[in-house]
């Protein structure tokens, strides 16, 4: 049975795709074992499994891999997409062209402070392309990265922002104390 995805990105893009000398894509196609066309005219890519895929989500990894750097991530982050655990989200910024141009400079912050508090205290990879901001990471992570977005997205403080995240950066080192004070106090 033949598994089949299609997905259009930005002409700007497919170079990226396709790579130097076409490493990007052979590398796509060697890792997840699927067959990769791209009409660079339009921008379209038909992803299909071939006889060499193992795993069925193959098509999916590929598609999403593809779709990642579309959205404006290096292939080096978007191969990142590789591990069952990696996920990509969107979210769509909406509004006038200066709302959302404003918007994005909130997310990035002065001098992309921003952008690296969140990706540092959260360990997700962002992108921002277009009228979207992008996210690589585990679920969990992309749920705090997403919050901590959407407060600028809707004018919280930098401050309160970073407040945020330095709460999470605190619960996740009490975490593993946490479990190492129950499991010693288990045992005892």
């Amino acid at each position: 049975m033949v598994i089949e995805s299609r997905l259009k990105i930005p002409k700007s893009r497919i170079g990226v795709v396709i790579g130097k000398k076409g490493i990007v894509k052979s590398e796509i196609e060697s890792f997840t074992g699927v067959s990769i066309q791209i009409n660079s005219e339009d921008g379209s890519v038909h992803i299909s499994s071939t006889s060499d895929v193992t795993d069925p989500t193959s098509v999916w990894k590929a598609r999403d891999i593809i779709k990642a750097i579309g959205k404006g991530f290096s292939a080096e982050k978007a191969f990142n997409l590789l591990d069952d655990n990696i996920f990509l989200e969107t979210i769509e910024l909406g509004g006038s062209k200066n709302t959302v141009k404003r918007i994005k400079s909130r997310i990035i912050g002065e001098k992309g402070k921003a952008r690296k508090m969140i990706e540092a205290s959260t360990e997700v990879l962002i992108s921002i392309f277009g009228n979207q901001v992008s996210l690589i990471g585990e679920i969990s992570d992309i749920r705090n990265a997403r919050e901590a977005i959407m407060q600028l997205v809707h004018g919280s403080k930098h401050s309160t922002v970073y407040r945020y995240l330095e709460q999470l950066r605190f619960k996740s080192k009490q975490e593993p104390l946490r479990i190492w004070k129950k499991r010693h106090l288990d045992e005892n």
